[in-house]
């Protein structure tokens, strides 16, 4: 797998009070249907970047992604700045978090969210007013660490200036103030929420180390020798919403495997662990979209080098993630010991499956990194990969584009528009679907039997996620009668005219106003 080339990115952008939007940043496309080679082409002349939909559906927010950051945050308080209707899944967002943290064996804690409610009113007068009497109640009732503000699409238009009024709240307030700006109307990219939560924490929640000055000057030197080795042997595993505890669990001991320490953020960690997410050797990246932010930022604050370019799902991609590791520490050796012993059990175990699945068509949709790395894994065991959905593909998937050695290969881009999903799935007719969640209600009214692309309690990552992947797709496959009685008796909404038309015709270039 080649080298993706990110030297020529720059994030120097703390000096601003929120980040660029991918759209300016790293550029990419929303809105594609064709084979692999004209989208490698459209992509390189920038044709593919300008591309748009007719008819098109409701795509992801980008509050819902900086929320999915902020909140696995420990002992913290998130207050929604904007109308009602953006809290309306914050119950649940709750539920989730306790679910994670507990599977993880951290401390469940109940999570707090305060909302402005802005009405008509506050539109036109401004909220500034409600939202300074929300984070002082919040300090005053909670006492958190951590306040975070994320401020909705509603005060964006009208202009409330949220960093002025932590700026001006912060001598008042114990907790620290962390501004978050992910109003979704500035970008057609919804990963720009990731952006927008990692530059709240790398402005207001990454601080340099503390030091220790009550120590004597001799157990001063004993500390700072001790602390040099360990953050020489630390490799910092960024992890996303959609890892499971599994998944980190299956990472971490590849790591500690080469004699390294692992340490994985910055979901589910603490204020404290934040203060120190510079003590490291190495920064790992598990989804380039996730997480080149920060990564990029951190490099530029501490020098710390990163991997981007390579997500641990499946054999090869896995033994890739192994070895570029190890390359960074000069464990070469090591790794290679290790990958042999991890490939020789997995072969052995996952031959059975693969039987089933050999010859079977596949079509795998999601985050454009998450999808080609399963695809290449369900590939190399022998399934006919027929096409792949993104949610939008930009600069750092692009060679992985170049390694599909079919040219004829369906690409899809759309986050979200199942309309559009079904319509190529039933020109496709896949055996099995791996997808996003989400997606599987609509994908199993067309009677085509289908796993999860991630879950939170399942593991798909490393060596043991590859057997996991293996093993579920070949259960679903084995009895298919679910997906065909849905099928037959309820069937999808979509008019036959629709599913008729060719997907490709769903597409215009340029913007449509």
């Amino acid at each position: 797998m080649p080298k993706l080339l990110t030297e020529n990115l720059k994030y120097n952008y703390l000096s601003a009070d929120e980040p660029p939007v991918r759209d300016e940043r790293v550029g990419g496309c929303i809105a594609y249907c064709g084979s692999c080679s004209s989208f490698q082409g459209d992509f390189k002349s920038g044709c593919a970047q300008a591309q748009n939909r007719k008819f098109s559906q409701s795509g992801g927010c980008q509050l819902g992604l900086a929320l999915g950051i902020i909140n696995s945050l420990s002992n913290v308080i998130t207050i929604v700045h904007s109308p009602l209707g953006c809290c309306s899944g914050l119950a649940g967002m709750a539920g989730v978090r306790n679910s994670n943290r507990a599977s993880r064996g951290l401390t469940t804690e109940d999570q707090t969210f305060i909302h402005t409610n802005m009405d008509e009113l506050d539109v036109v007068n401004g909220g500034i007013d409600k939202l300074t009497r929300a984070i002082l109640y919040a300090d005053k009732e909670y006492h958190p660490e951590v306040i975070a503000i994320v401020n909705g699409c509603v005060p964006g238009i009208i202009g409330d200036d949220i960093d002025s009024v932590v700026r001006e709240l912060e001598p008042q307030i114990s907790a620290r103030l962390v501004p978050v700006h992910c109003e979704g109307f500035k970008s057609r990219f919804v990963s720009s929420g990731y952006d927008a939560a990692n530059h709240g924490i790398l402005k207001y929640l990454i601080r340099d180390p503390k030091e220790y000055p009550q120590l004597t000057e001799d157990a001063q030197i004993k500390y700072d020798f001790a602390k040099k080795y360990r953050i020489s042997k630390t490799v910092n595993i960024f992890n996303v919403g959609s890892n499971s505890n599994g998944d980190e669990v299956e990472l971490s001991r590849l790591v500690s495997a080469l004699g390294l320490i692992p340490r994985v953020v910055p979901l589910n960690a603490s204020v404290d662990v934040l203060d120190h997410l510079g003590e490291a050797a190495l920064n790992v990246s598990i989804c380039a979209t996730h997480d080149d932010y920060i990564l990029g930022h951190l490099k530029e604050r501490y020098g710390t080098e990163y991997i981007l370019d390579v997500l641990p799902i499946g054999i090869n991609c896995t033994n890739t993630w192994v070895r570029k590791i190890a390359a960074h520490f000069h464990l070469e050796k090591e790794a290679e010991k290790l990958i042999e012993q991890e490939n020789k059990e997995l072969k052995e175990a996952i031959a059975p499956f693969v039987e089933i699945l050999k010859g079977k068509k596949i079509f795998v949709g999601g985050g454009e990194t998450r999808i080609l790395t399963t695809a290449d894994f369900y590939h190399s065991i022998g399934m006919e990969l027929v096409g792949v959905k993104a949610h939008n593909v930009d600069r750092f998937v692009e060679n992985l584009l170049q390694d599909i050695d079919n040219p004829d290969l369906v690409v899809e881009v759309a986050a979200g528009q199942p309309a559009e999903e079904l319509n190529v799935l039933s020109h496709l007719k896949p055996d099995i679907y791996i997808g996003h969640v989400g997606a599987n209600g609509w994908v199993t009214k067309l009677g085509i039997p289908n796993i999860p692309l991630f879950g939170m309690n399942i593991n798909y990552m490393g060596y043991s996620g590859a057997f996991e992947l293996a093993r579920r797709a070949a259960r679903a496959l084995k009895n298919t009668n679910f997906s065909k009685n849905i099928s037959r008796y309820i069937g999808h909404p979509l008019t036959e005219e629709w599913m008729n038309l060719d997907p490709k015709d769903n597409m215009i270039q340029g913007d449509l106003f």
